[in-house]
């Protein structure tokens, strides 16, 4: 995966804790991140949760294998515990339709205790996808607020670390406005594009193409405060700051972005 921040590889690599988010375009994207991050855990004897779609289970199973961790070597070393993100969702969700404390608790919680039990001292990593599963079905509301019980569980159970992930696109402006700020905001670490050395790229080409050189200087400015935080890529700050506060100019800096990214044409119209 070409472009990933020093704090990105050591959350794979299990240099650092926290609860950690994937946007991607293309589910092959994320089971790289997933396949590197569990493979990584079971060299060091560390087991993992795998909470996640049927289709999507079939992807990570394939890129594990090709990471010399194929389903019987796993299973020989019981490092690996699956569970459907529909079905565990159902389980969770409360009469309202969003998660609910307790039953996540139970659910999710009795998961995480089993099975560092079977592994005393060991760190579990863990990787869910049943945001994203709210957020496809347009309850942005109950993706958040599931992230929160999560967060929750990270501080009363400090032997865990959790990967998610959304597939999302970075260069849309109802995602930057609606969706990817709270995305942000939950997590420890954040990957905005499969590349991020080429977003930063594309993004500062963008600013200079649509506001100008002294301006985009402006912008950059303007976020500093949350650039120095270190936990989201400056790319998608930038992003997110344009698409809340110059909603006349933030689509055709997308639009930019999105071909310089993509080494397309810039549409004549942006």
């Amino acid at each position: 995966m070409q472009g990933m921040g020093k704090s990105w590889t050591d959350f794979l690599g299990g240099a650092a804790c926290g609860h950690a988010v994937q946007i991607y375009g293309d589910v092959a994207e994320l089971a790289e991140s997933v396949a590197a991050y569990l493979a990584s855990g079971f060299e060091a004897g560390e087991p993992g949760i795998l909470i996640a779609t049927a289709p999507h289970r079939a992807r990570f199973e394939a890129e594990l294998a090709a990471a010399g961790w194929d389903a019987a070597r796993i299973e020989r070393a019981g490092l690996l515990v699956v569970r459907d993100a529909e079905e565990t969702l159902q389980a969770i969700q409360g009469s309202d339709g969003f998660p609910s404390a307790s039953a996540f608790d139970a659910v999710v919680g009795t998961l995480l205790d089993g099975v560092a039990a079977h592994f005393p001292g060991k760190h579990v990593r863990a990787f869910g996808e049943m945001v994203d599963v709210l957020c496809e079905r347009g309850e942005t509301e109950a993706a958040v607020s599931l992230e929160e019980l999560w967060n929750s569980l990270t501080r009363s159970r400090h032997f865990f670390s959790l990967l998610c992930g959304y597939q999302l696109d970075v260069f849309d402006l109802a995602a930057q406005t609606s969706v990817l700020p709270a995305v942000c905001r939950t997590h420890s670490h954040v990957l905005a594009a499969a590349d991020s050395a080429r977003l930063t790229r594309a993004v500062d080409l963008a600013l200079d193409e649509v506001l100008g050189p002294a301006e985009a200087g402006k912008v950059y400015s303007l976020v500093g405060a949350q650039i120095r935080e270190d936990r989201v890529p400056v790319a998608q700050l930038v992003l997110m700051w344009v698409s809340e506060h110059m909603p006349g100019l933030a689509g055709r800096v997308l639009t930019a972005a999105r071909a310089r990214y993509f080494d397309e044409p810039v549409p004549l119209s942006a």
